[in-house]
């Protein structure tokens, strides 16, 4: 019986193991990467590079490890885009960008919040940097083109229906990671209650978002 228990143990351990480590997968070159990175992904910053500068990308990483990233970068009323190409891998854990252009290497740490937002923090970067930690978060393209076609929260007519307020919190936090709350309010539209909560990405942009919480509304207390 102590046996048969063990190798019990041993099984569910080693389905665990093989369910983690699914999402990285070894290129002919022997370099990993983790598929959930895969993808085209859209992000911005402000001041974090230079003072006055805000910064937008979208970033197409290609599952045979290779790259293409385009930026653009908006100072003092002027805009100017640049594009980059490169290769990609992870090692130990972090998040590795090798730079045709420069010949560089930058290395992050990462964190898949969810399928559609990714979470970096550099490491090491050959880039100066205004902020002694640079972070930001990778969006979904993909997710974007379905939120603006569907009930996308941003105002009365796209409200999200909800049945608590914690679900309102939840949808901000899968979709507006980096938003930090500026305020909460009640509102009424053709008969209908709504909560709207205002909220500020990282790079400064305000956004709203309008929950639709009349099943619920008055059965609070």
């Amino acid at each position: 019986m102590k046996l048969m228990i063990n190798c019990m143990a041993i099984t569910i351990c080693s389905l665990f193991l093989m369910s983690c480590g699914s999402s990285m997968t070894t290129l002919s070159n022997g370099k990993q990467i983790d598929k959930r990175l895969s993808g085209e992904w859209s992000g911005s910053e402000k001041d974090e590079q230079i003072e006055g500068m805000t910064k937008e990308w979208v970033m197409t990483r290609n599952n045979d490890g290779t790259f293409v990233l385009d930026f653009t970068f908006h100072k003092d009323g002027e805009s100017q885009k640049s594009i980059e190409t490169g290769n990609w891998w992870i090692q130990d854990g972090k998040f590795f960008e090798s730079h045709t252009e420069s010949g560089l290497t930058d290395t992050y740490t990462y964190q898949v919040i969810d399928k559609n937002h990714i979470k970096f923090k550099s490491d090491k970067i050959s880039v100066d940097m205004n902020q002694d930690s640079y972070e930001f978060i990778d969006t979904r393209k993909d997710s974007d083109n379905k939120s603006k076609s569907a009930k996308d929260g941003s105002s009365f007519e796209k409200a999200i229906k909800v049945k608590s307020v914690p679900d309102e919190y939840k949808y901000v936090k899968e979709n507006c990671a980096d938003c930090t709350m500026q305020s909460q309010s009640l509102s009424e539209n053709k008969g209908k209650m709504y909560d709207i909560l205002s909220l500020k990405k990282a790079d400064g942009t305000e956004v709203q978002y309008y929950f639709d919480i009349t099943s619920f509304y008055g059965k609070m207390f």
